[in-house]
Formats: structure tokens, C-alpha cells, sequence
């Protein structure tokens, strides 16, 4: 009798497909159970923190780029040109820079908020960009935080590191202390993101909080260099720092530039509920605002337009202070082009600013030092937003004469010109904050609509019914 042969392939293959079975379908468990960890259904009455969602989103592979995690500092920062750290706060665009050792999430806005003379020189805590950005009892003081909204509730604050830097080869943070809660980015944290090769390149210049053993101030130049700044009356971009608390919810967002992570949701009946930086229409035109308040003060988000072409002035009168005086900006704007706005009874003639800086004092409160009242001004150092439009006058007296006014130049400068010289114009206002809004989303493509452009339509619509009305019972 034969004995029958066991035959071993067909088991072997057996095994292996059972092999591969149990593979697949563990590796499927583990895909499934961590897409449901990050991404599953979540209840209502879920809440996602920021911190939370960003830490989800770490580089565990690629340690050049992205969030990754500094171990030794027990901190994560964002590394090179990443798309995914967009957060928008009370109407502001920022750029996350990282999560620090208590959790809280740092921030730098994504653009320069203001130009002005920083006075970082004296130190930070004692600059000219300092009083700005924080609000103490000094008149003046934290436009930057007085036009945030609920900082108390959502801003915490920053960690800043002090250290003096001599040499750019040199680069350490042995002074990292958290006293103050808006600050400037430091030279370490601009150059631990990747320096010119990383997202805090913007293509602006702007002030970093540090400086060298000789307190000359260094900063960002427009191709993403460092350069040091020897000049006190040299004037750059502030580029304010924040920090929000561990505990924040996100609201929305995916970190995009299109969908920023965003924290705040807040309803927007009327004007004065508004955040910075949005966009209303008025008399036909697009404006930014550029401060909050009772009074809602804004911009107009280009300058003025004489047809098809920007319309250029000279500051004009006798010196450079801003007046209605005959020949003048001030007069143009007071009265042609005041006239030319429907709805002007909305405009609150306000008080503006026309002092002066020296070059003993350059800090941005000394222009209101002498103040008058205008339906119609224009910008000035230390305004949010003064930087969106190029080859344009400022209220701003030259510190080199009284023949001289500031201007913008068409590179984005500023610098002293003649009074005599022809720019472009940008006008400045302040609306009543009780204007309703009917509808928009508060963006450039989208803004604001005020009731009382509705108002206004009703009425030529109205008109027009009567005209054709009339024109029947003409031709009858």
C-alpha cells in the first residue's frame, strides 16, 4: 500500500494568505481607530482646545518643517514655509508661531499693523512699540490692545526672549521670561522658524524686540534678511506678538489662509460691533476699519480715485500743519470731497492729532500734543493700516522742518517730503457705531453693508418709480 505525500505548497500558500489577512486587518483596526481618535463623529456639546488640534498636527518625520517638538525647551514651534498655522483673532490675520511650556499658543500677526518710530533702543519694555501695542494708564496707550477684542478672557502672557545679541552667529535664549503680554518677535525665535527660508518671511520690514550690546535695535528687512538699525529716527513695521491661553476653544478653521483657525465668534448687528480690519461699504465706497468704539473710525481701503486714474495732491498751505486754511488738503478733503459723500451726517467731526515728533521725541503720542477737530482727516504714524496703500500723504509733521510733511512712498517708506509735492490721498473718518448692518461678511469681496446704503437705494428706487410714473401721465 503507498503511503500518501503531504503536500506542503498549498498549505504554505494558505498561511500566507492568512498571514497577510491578519496583517491587513490590523493595520485597517489601527487606521480606523486613529482617523476616529482625531477625525470621528464628535457631540455637540464637544469642545476641540486650539492647542489640542494643533499638537494633533506635529512633524514626527521631517523635523525641518512643520510643528515639531523641541523636547529639551518642552515647547513646539513651527518650522520653514508652512500654509497650515493661520489664526484669525478679533478680526486679525496671525501666524501661530508655537505652543509653549504652558501649553498657550503664541502668535504674530501676518502683516505689519502699523509704521512708526520704535524707540526700542531704550529696551523694549521702555519703547515707543511697547505703549502702543499694551494699554496702562498713560493716554494713548494699547491702540494695538484696545482694538483686540476680550483680551483679558483670551490672551495670556508672552514668553519674550531678553537676551542681548552681539553676534548673529550667537543666537540664545537664556532670558526667557513671560512679564509682559504683547510683545515683538525676538531675533531667536525668528531664526529657530527658519529665518529668511520660513513663513515669518512676509516680504516687509519690520522691528524684532532685540538688540546688540551697543542697544541698536535689529530687524527684518524686506527680503527676509537681519539687519541692525543704527538710526533711531529710522521708521519700520510693527508686527505685534501674542499669546492665547491653553484653555481656548476652536470655533472653526483648518489653520489655511482661507480657513483660519479662529476662536472668536462674535454677532455683528451694528457698525460699532465690527472688528478691526473689516471691510464696510459707505457712500458707494469701500472702506477699513481702522479703530473701534463708540465712533467706528475708518479709511478708505485705496486712495481717492479722479476717474480711471489716483488722484494726486499737494499737503499745500504755509507749513505742515493740517487745517481746512484755504489751498489746502485739509480744505479739499473738508469740503469737496466731504460734500461728495452721501450720508455724511453720519460722519462725527472728531479730534485728530497735528502735533509734532523732534528728534528728541519721537514717541507717536507727541502728535497729540496739539489736537483740532475735522469731519475729514488722514492717516497717521501709529494708525493700523497706515501701510496699505503706497505714494500717499500722512498727517504726520516732518521732523526736519515745518515745510515738511511724512508721506509713504511708492517702495512702502516713509519719508519727509515737501509740502509742495504731489501724492495720492487717503482719507480717514469717524461713522457712528450705531449704524446698523444688514449684511456681508466683513471681507474685501464682501463687506459690510450699512442700513442706511439701503435706505439710500430705497429712496432712488423711489425716485425712479415717481419719474416713470410721472413720464405715464405725461405721455397720456
Amino acid at each position: 500500500m503507498t503511503k500518501r505525500r503531504l503536500k506542503i505548497r498549498p498549505v504554505l500558500i494558505a498561511l500566507n494568505v492568512s498571514l497577510l489577512i491578519i496583517i491587513a486587518l490590523f493595520y485597517t483596526f489601527r487606521l480606523v481607530k486613529y482617523y476616529l481618535k482625531e477625525n470621528g463623529h464628535k457631540d455637540a456639546d464637544t469642545t476641540t482646545l486650539l492647542v489640542d488640534e494643533l499638537i494633533k498636527k506635529q512633524s514626527y518625520v521631517d523635523q525641518t518643517k512643520g510643528l515639531v517638538h523641541d523636547k529639551n525647551a518642552s515647547i513646539y514651534r513651527y518650522i520653514g514655509k508652512v500654509e497650515d498655522n493661520y489664526l484669525e483673532y478679533s478680526g486679525i490675520l496671525f501666524r501661530i508661531v508655537g505652543i509653549d511650556k504652558d501649553n498657550n499658543i503664541k502668535a504674530i500677526s501676518d502683516s505689519n499693523l502699523t509704521l512708526m518710530y520704535s524707540g526700542l533702543e531704550k529696551g523694549f519694555d521702555k519703547s515707543y512699540v511697547y505703549k502702543w501695542l499694551n494699554k496702562s494708564d498713560e493716554k494713548y496707550s494699547g491702540i494695538f490692545e484696545n482694538n483686540m477684542g476680550s483680551t483679558d478672557k483670551y490672551l495670556t502672557n508672552t514668553y519674550l526672549c531678553d537676551d542681548v545679541v552681539s553676534d548673529l552667529k550667537d543666537i540664545n535664549c537664556e532670558k526667557n521670561n513671560n512679564a509682559l503680554k504683547i510683545t515683538l518677535l525676538s531675533l531667536y525665535d525668528y531664526a529657530s522658524a527658519g529665518g529668511k527660508e520660513s513663513y515669518l518671511n512676509n516680504g516687509e520690514s519690520y522691528y524684532l524686540s532685540t538688540i546688540d550690546d551697543k542697544n541698536n535695535n535689529y530687524f527684518i528687512n524686506t527680503t527676509g534678511d537681519v539687519g541692525l538699525n543704527k538710526i533711531s529716527s529710522k521708521i519700520y513695521g510693527v508686527r505685534p506678538v501674542i499669546t492665547i491661553k491653553n484653555d481656548v476653544a476652536l470655533m472653526h478653521g483648518d489653520g489655511s489662509k482661507t480657513s483660519p483657525y479662529a476662536v472668536i465668534e462674535k454677532s455683528i448687528s451694528k457698525l460699532s460691533d465690527v472688528y478691526i480690519s473689516k471691510y464696510i461699504n459707505y457712500s458707494g465706497s469701500t472702506y477699513r476699519v481702522i479703530s473701534t468704539g463708540e465712533n467706528v473710525k475708518i479709511a478708505l481701503s485705496d486712495n481717492i480715485k479722479d476717474g480711471d486714474k489716483y488722484l494726486e495732491k499737494t499737503f499745500g498751505g504755509k507749513n505742515n500743519i493740517y487745517s481746512t486754511t484755504k489751498k489746502t488738503i485739509g480744505e479739499y478733503l473738508n469740503n469737496t470731497y466731504y460734500k461728495s459723500i452721501k450720508n455724511n451726517d453720519l460722519i462725527v467731526k472728531s479730534s485728530y492729532g497735528i502735533g509734532s515728533n523732534t528728534l528728541d521725541n519721537l514717541d507717536y503720542t507727541a502728535v497729540y500734543s496739539k489736537t483740532d477737530t475735522f469731519n475729514i482727516g488722514m492717516l497717521t504714524l501709529g494708525d493700523m493700516f497706515i501701510s496699505d496703500t503706497k505714494n500717499v500723504l500722512t498727517m504726520n509733521r516732518g521732523i526736519e522742518s515745518s515745510m515738511i510733511i511724512n508721506v509713504i512712498n511708492k517702495d512702502g517708506n516713509v519719508f519727509g517730503d515737501l509740502i509742495a509735492s504731489k501724492y495720492e490721498v487717503r482719507p480717514t473718518m469717524y461713522l457712528k457705531g450705531d449704524i446698523s448692518i444688514v449684511s456681508g461678511d466683513g471681507s474685501i469681496d464682501s463687506p459690510y453693508e450699512l442700513g442706511v446704503n439701503n435706505e439710500e437705494k430705497a429712496k432712488e428706487d423711489s425716485n425712479i418709480q415717481t419719474f416713470q410714473i410721472d413720464e405715464e401721465a405725461f405721455l397720456y
